[in-house]
């Protein structure tokens, strides 16, 4: 039996709603929103990684950003549109050393 996924209304969509309804705030919040969500649900994605996997991780993840705004139409402009205009956090890591097993 397949699972059905369930599906989210974009972030876009109801920022762009907002935004027609002349609710800039709250649009803004939308849009901030969706960028947490998928911040967020991208590094539970990866996490934990390997440090010397870092670089491969990065390819990877331009590699598909970059399939992305080549398949979705008008998604490279709003990227960068997105970049100059909205402030992102720092990534925060901490690093867990295992100690070896001596037994």
């Amino acid at each position: 039996m397949r699972i059905k996924e369930k599906r989210m209304k974009s972030f876009v969509s109801r920022a762009n709603v907002l935004t027609q309804a002349k609710k800039q705030a709250e649009a803004a919040k939308a849009v901030s929103d969706g960028l947490q969500y998928y911040s967020n649900n991208v590094i539970k994605a990866i996490s934990p990684y390997a440090a010397a996997d870092a670089g491969m991780i990065v390819v990877v993840l331009r590699h598909l950003a970059d399939e992305m705004e080549s398949k979705n139409v008008g998604a490279k402009e709003f990227a960068e549109w997105l970049d100059e205009h909205t402030k992102k956090p720092p990534l925060i890591e901490t690093q867990v050393v295992k100690k070896p097993n001596m037994q």
